[in-house]
């Protein structure tokens, strides 16, 4: 993208991934599924060299179970990230999510930072990303932009509610959920943006017939306290009023209830996921795909990244073979 002031927008993503940042660099996110133990067999009767990572969904076949969920993308600084996170999904065949496209249909200057993707990675599988509050036309226009095989519709209720300028209407939503649903010409998932899921909502969710459904448990990035952090002049987040104590529920609790909820459609794991422990966690909660995004970040160099990847794919197939998955 050209040397220019950014918009307003823009500004706000790079705000967003300074502060995601700062959340997980204190330290206190992560260990999303520490509370679930499992039990072994003493002898496993497997072999590392046999174990098969692939999962199937979508119709199509995921050389790994975890991928690259939604970061960023809008301004110059999400544009060289996203070229760098595109290069490495497709040196490690991972799938890809892009951050929400939202600016993209306003902002024509901002669509490099999302084509780029599909630019380096032109055989990948690639999750375009919009907001709940879109039209299915403007939807497709998202999955058009970066040429998608499947798109993320996001849900993000309690982030608006802390935003000072975010939306104050929800009453729409659910009609705009079917009306993306049933327009969109590749897989739509619903999900969160690390609130969680109840088992009501998953199964309200769940009549509307999406490809999957993505829980992204509040043990991740904190959207609430993000939105809080960019406004200087309220203290406003909800977080105050629960004397500190993050809103929602957590990754496994939401795991937990799209198993309880017996979905006909596959669920994706989403919110802290920092180890391959938690990939396979996930796995053993029914999770199909585990998308992993603050934790990446963090890792974001790309050498450094690259690094904790191949760990990832070495570490994963020992722990099949451990569990006999």
């Amino acid at each position: 993208m050209s040397e220019k002031i950014e918009s307003a927008h823009a500004h706000r993503k790079n705000e967003h991934i300074s502060l995601a940042l700062q959340q997980w660099k204190s330290g206190d996110l992560g260990n999303a599924l520490q509370d679930l133990e499992l039990v072994r067999p003493l002898i496993p009767s497997s072999s590392v060299s046999e174990v098969d990572t692939s999962v199937d969904i979508f119709n199509y076949h995921f050389a790994w179970p975890f991928y690259i969920e939604a970061m960023t993308g809008g301004s110059q600084l999400s544009s060289k990230i996203n070229q760098d996170l595109s290069e490495i999904a497709k040196k490690y065949d991972l799938a890809m999510a892009v951050g929400s496209q939202s600016i993209a249909l306003k902002e024509k200057d901002s669509i490099e930072s999302f084509t780029v993707v599909r630019k380096n990675n032109p055989n990948g599988f690639l999750f375009s990303n919009i907001g709940i509050g879109h039209s299915g036309k403007e939807a497709q226009a998202a999955v058009d932009m970066i040429e998608a095989n499947a798109l993320e519709v996001h849900i993000n209720a309690a982030q608006e509610i802390a935003a000072p300028d975010g939306d104050r209407d929800f009453n729409s939503w659910l009609e705009s959920l079917q009306d993306i649903i049933e327009t969109v010409n590749v897989p739509v998932v619903v999900k969160e943006v690390g609130f969680g899921m109840d088992l009501e909502s998953i199964q309200e969710i769940a009549k509307l017939n999406p490809a999957a459904i993505n829980v992204s448990g509040n043990n991740g990035t904190d959207f609430g306290k993000i939105e809080e952090d960019r406004n200087h002049d309220i203290d406003f987040w909800l977080d105050d009023i629960l004397s500190n104590k993050k809103i929602g529920i957590s990754t496994l609790e939401s795991l937990n209830n799209a198993a309880e909820a017996n979905l006909e459609i596959p669920y994706i794991a989403n919110g802290g996921i920092s180890n391959p422990m938690d990939v396979f966690k996930s796995q053993m909660l029914g999770a199909s795909l585990i998308g992993v995004a603050g934790y990446f970040l963090w890792q974001y160099n790309q050498r450094q990244l690259e690094q904790t990847i191949e760990r990832w794919q070495k570490q994963l197939p020992m722990l099949y073979a451990l569990y006999n998955y």
